[in-house]
């Protein structure tokens, strides 16, 4: 009967994890509840997420227009066994619905919310652009074939992060591809610019780069 009783708790705290993550959001600047401009609602998760009539190619119930636009991707450093960067997928794209600038925050639910499309209200650190040449890569494969070549970067598959896991379970999206949510956790605002790890002492470059 205990045990049942811890397995049932666990559960609990398990479903009300995700609602905790929403807390976070609020008053932050991913919060749009009070900015009727872009969001006449007043829902906190609806200009990214709704229950119902959403993308499913997405992340879960992904209810934002995905941004049409075409990056020039990162030109720097070339990791050895990766000829270049491709255009950004996954959680990536989705990040850029709204980050490059261009794509309006409005733009959700299936239609334009308000009259007329509203960019986000983006600044200077926050407008990425299409122009993501001098950003940190994303969208790539980083497995142990990689670091094995390239030879500045951690075994994802056996390195370890403060969150727990290896960097393949806490940082990699499900195609073990860096995105956006490998270094950002969109839904908490609770460490400096949504960082899914503290930085502090370059701690969440250090995770990943064997330096």
């Amino acid at each position: 009967m205990k045990l049942m009783k811890l397995v049932l708790l666990g559960s609990i705290l398990l479903g009300l994890s995700p609602l905790s993550k929403g807390q976070n959001i609020r008053g932050s600047s991913h919060d749009f509840t009070s900015k009727t401009q872009y969001n006449t609602t007043g829902e906190l998760c609806i200009v990214c997420h709704a229950p119902h009539g959403t993308d499913a190619t997405a992340v879960p119930l992904w209810n934002h227009n995905t941004t049409s636009q075409i990056f020039s991707t990162y030109i720097g450093y070339k990791f050895q066994g990766i000829a270049s960067i491709t255009q950004p997928d996954g959680a990536s794209k989705l990040c850029l619905s709204c980050h490059d600038g261009v794509s309006a925050i409005n733009q959700f639910g299936g239609a334009l919310q308000g009259t007329t499309p509203v960019p986000m209200p983006l600044t200077t650190n926050d407008r990425i652009g299409t122009d993501l040449t001098n950003d940190h890569p994303i969208s790539f494969v980083y497995n142990t074939a990689l670091a094995t070549l390239d030879g500045a970067l951690k075994d994802p598959s056996t390195a370890s992060t403060s969150l727990g896991g290896t960097i393949a379970t806490d940082l990699l999206d499900v195609n073990g591809k860096v995105q956006c949510p490998s270094c950002h956790e969109v839904h908490d605002q609770t460490i400096y610019r949504f960082g899914k790890i503290s930085n502090a002492g370059s701690a969440l470059c250090l995770t990943c780069h064997n330096k």
